[in-house]
């Protein structure tokens, strides 16, 4: 077996279904292999490293499973670093597959097509684990260990394959599926401390993130049992649905915040909240995570609990079944909360929350929707309803323009069965905007909306309205975006209203295959 058929067996064991990559010199032997799998394995192509993996990011965030990406070294893998940090970002479970040159020539410095000085270096800086084979013998157990640190949540991954590895052969055993790993218990002291003092609080906060995935049933059991608010951001919204009445995001949480005694963070980095909002000395924060070096930063916590978020959640549950099912008294203040947050919203931000309730008007409750860094996006992530984890997708604190699209393409082609939008601003849009060619060519029908107002808007925003009018390289020329779309094949409306943008949805839904909705946004005047 070579090198390159041995990545293969691994992918086939530990049940990958499809892989985004791009071939080229360094990589022949792992494509010659993939070309005897093409009977269980789907291989999408794109026109630039960057999509490839940014496809693979979002088949990772909106799945949970591996999404697998291949790429050439040097300037291919370069090519992919920014959707790289994006997969740190939010703890996605992406597998890189990165070409190396030749095993005898690393770090000669001999000019081989492809060489960066240190290659791995770069690799080590972007991912939680990584590896790189020397030798044939040397790819399964690799293949092995990445998929057993991606299923104990340690993500993004990679192995670094030099081309005279996937060439050579070797005998080598079969391909086995990574082990799940053991689950972390939660010391019995602590759960019985942290469920005291939760009981015992006046008013109990809630402040989780994506290591809860799993444990939303216990969830909810404490937080209504509590009558506490759960405030989530980003990769934790859904772990709570966002009709509960004690759902909270970012506004709600900064309201409630100085009010509370007690603040149960789980699995969340849970740094920002404090930086920004401080803590006064007699609020208690107990935290649960798999990661101690979390406990480390910022405030020390009054407990800290080393263990599986989900399981630890219901530890605590169990502990507080004596309480009354629901605190119907602070669920209604919550609730309270809620509508004035909401009522200010409608009034700041009017415009785009027509558009936010077009969205949930016209799309189901699986839909998925992958938010770029545009004015429209940033309320997405905070205000469009979700009703489970994974339905809103972002790039984290990473805050990478321009992924919508492509990140959209691999959220579709892991969900075929689900509508997919991207929001994206005419800024954004044009950094992936290429793959709609990617779209057309497999026949990925993801729904990609553009609004367009001619420039970089958000920044030019800030220009005008923080920084004294001093607006410099933020406006745009931008093609038709509807020919654009079009020269591919791909059908496009173009609307001017959250109406139209409602009514084109429901169109989009109905073709079952890759468009565009151009949305014209009022540009301001001087």
């Amino acid at each position: 077996m070579t090198g390159g058929e041995a990545v293969v067996a691994a992918l086939k064991a530990n049940g990958v279904t499809t892989l985004y990559g791009l071939p080229g010199i360094q990589l022949d032997h792992l494509f010659n292999a993939l070309h005897g799998a093409t009977d269980w394995l789907r291989i999408v192509n794109a026109r630039h490293e960057q999509g490839v993996a940014y496809m693979a990011l979002g088949h990772a965030q909106s799945t949970g499973m591996p999404g697998v990406y291949a790429c050439v070294p040097g300037p291919g893998f370069l090519n992919t670093t920014a959707a790289l940090s994006t997969a740190y970002a939010v703890h996605a479970p992406v597998l890189a597959l990165i070409g190396q040159i030749d095993s005898k020539a690393i770090g000669i410095g001999g000019g081989e097509l492809h060489e960066l000085p240190d290659q791995t270096a770069i690799v080590a800086g972007l991912t939680r684990w990584h590896g790189i084979a020397r030798t044939p013998e040397e790819v399964p157990a690799l293949m092995e260990t990445a998929f057993a640190k991606l299923a104990a949540g340690i993500a993004p991954v990679a192995v670094e394959l030099p081309a005279d590895v996937l060439k050579n052969g070797a005998h080598m055993p079969p391909a086995i599926k990574a082990a799940l790993p053991v689950l972390a218990e939660p010391e019995r002291k602590a759960v019985a401390d942290a469920a005291e003092m939760l009981a015992s609080a006046r008013a109990p906060l809630i402040v989780a993130g994506s290591g809860a995935y799993g444990g939303e049933a216990s969830l909810r059991e404490i937080a209504e049992r509590l009558g506490a608010p759960v405030m989530t951001h980003l990769q934790g919204r859904g772990l709570l649905p966002s009709q509960h009445p004690l759902a909270i995001a970012l506004a709600e949480g900064q309201e409630l915040w100085p009010g509370s005694d007690v603040i149960l963070a789980v699995g969340t980095r849970f740094h920002r909240f404090p930086a920004e909002w401080g803590l006064r000395p007699e609020q208690r924060v107990i935290r649960i995570d798999t990661d101690p070096r979390r406990f480390t930063i910022g405030a020390s916590p009054a407990i800290a609990i080393e263990a599986d978020a989900p399981l630890t959640l219901d530890r605590i549950a169990a502990r507080l079944k004596h309480l009354p099912g629901r605190n119907e008294t602070r669920i209604e203040r919550v609730a309270q909360c809620r509508q004035a947050v909401a009522a200010r919203f409608e009034t700041e931000l009017a415009p785009q929350m027509a558009y936010i309730r077009a969205l949930n008007e016209a799309l189901d409750e699986d839909a998925i929707v992958v938010a770029d860094y545009t004015q429209i996006g940033y309320v997405a992530a905070d205000r469009f309803a979700v009703a489970r984890p994974r339905r809103i997708l972002t790039p984290g604190y990473q805050g990478t323009l321009g992924f919508a699209y492509a990140t959209a393409l691999g959220a579709k082609s892991a969900n075929p069965d689900k509508t997919v939008v991207a929001l994206c601003g005419d800024g954004g849009f044009l950094f992936t905007g290429n793959e709609i060619a990617t779209a057309a060519q497999h026949g990925i029908a993801a729904i990609g909306v553009v609004f367009v107002d001619g420039a970089f808007g958000n920044v030019q925003r800030m220009q005008r309205t923080l920084h004294g009018g001093k607006v410099i390289a933020t406006d745009l020329t931008n093609p038709d975006f509807q020919r654009f779309a079009e020269s591919f094949g791909v059908q496009c409306r173009q609307v001017e209203d959250a109406a139209g943008f409602a009514g084109a949805l429901r169109w989009a839904k109905d073709e079952q295959k890759p468009v565009l909705i151009v949305v014209s946004v009022p540009v301001r005047s001087e």
